[in-house]
């Protein structure tokens, strides 16, 4: 008894042949561009700025600790950190920013450039605090430092990217 042979091309108009293995490529790139057509999506990650309506900025910040194991340090040890650290905005708008607080200290959200000075409450892992702050982004392109004015974690306060960061304004 003969097996049947499975054809692994197919015969096009005009007698050119068509593998399919070139059809399965041609198939993986097909979802391959529909999956990136998606990634343009209007969900925003923690810390990007998104737009709330017409010169105005949302962004979210989250605090956490090093015992919460906020963020690794090249020196190998966890560290207090700001979530992202740093993030942009337009030259002019008006910046709302929800800050939750995962440590069970007191953190600041210093910007003397921009006349930001906002405390933000001691929170829990189980029950962050929440709080919420306006400021205006300069209109002069740049970026703009801040840091945490309150004692917490030393190393992370002398460290951008942990507790302190900038706020690039384009």
């Amino acid at each position: 008894m003969r097996k049947a042979a499975i054809r692994t091309t197919a015969r096009r108009p005009g007698g050119r042949r068509l593998s399919l293995l070139g059809l399965g490529a041609l198939g993986a790139l097909a979802l391959l561009a529909l999956a990136l057509s998606a990634c343009g999506s209007s969900s925003s990650p923690a810390g990007a700025a998104t737009q709330s309506s017409e010169g105005a900025e949302d962004v979210k910040l989250v605090v956490k600790s090093d015992e919460q194991k906020a963020k690794k340090g090249p020196d190998g040890n966890w560290h207090d950190a700001f979530l992202p650290a740093n993030f942009s905005v337009e030259a002019g708008d008006t910046v709302h920013v929800t800050v939750y607080n995962y440590d069970d200290m007191p953190h600041s959200f210093t910007a003397p450039e921009m006349d930001v000075n906002q405390k933000i409450a001691a929170g829990s892992e189980e029950k962050p605090s929440k709080t919420t702050f306006t400021f205006t982004a300069p209109t002069k392109s740049g970026s703009y430092e801040w840091f945490c004015a309150l004692p917490c974690d030393p190393w992370a306060m002398q460290h951008f990217g942990y507790m302190k960061g900038h706020v690039t304004v384009a």
